[in-house]
């Protein structure tokens, strides 16, 4: 009897291992959702983690003649501040991204750029 709870333990625990190992392991876990009110944008995305350096590459070719920063390689937690003055909080860590921006500290050229750059993120995560 014990001999069974114990194999039984086990069994279950490696199925929780296998399942969250394999979280990130095939594009049927795509989420991109772009939300947008008044005052702010956001883009929350979910995706493959193999597809986090072609991310960070993007993001790297969009923001890189605003900022002195990479994106590639690093995750980050924090409120960003660009040379060209835009604002916005980044979240970055493999297979996922969050992307929040507050219109009301931002110029419309500012706003307009991490909204382009979010349309390609959707587009570089679905590849």
């Amino acid at each position: 009897m014990r001999k069974s709870f114990l194999l039984t333990g086990a069994c279950m625990l490696l199925l929780l291992f296998t399942l969250s190992c394999t979280r990130y392991g095939d594009n049927r876990n795509i989420s991109v959702s772009i939300s947008e009110n008044e005052h702010t944008y956001k883009l929350v995305a979910y995706f493959n983690r193999n597809k986090t350096k072609a991310v960070h590459e993007y993001m790297d070719q969009i923001l890189g003649s605003y900022s002195d920063m990479s994106f590639v390689n690093s995750e980050i937690d924090a409120d960003l501040t660009l040379n060209n003055g835009a604002t916005f909080y980044l979240k970055s860590v493999p297979g996922e991204l969050e992307v929040a921006l507050d219109k009301r500290e931002n110029t419309k050229a500012n706003y307009i750029i991490i909204k382009d750059m979010c349309a390609g993120i959707k587009d570089v995560v679905k590849d």
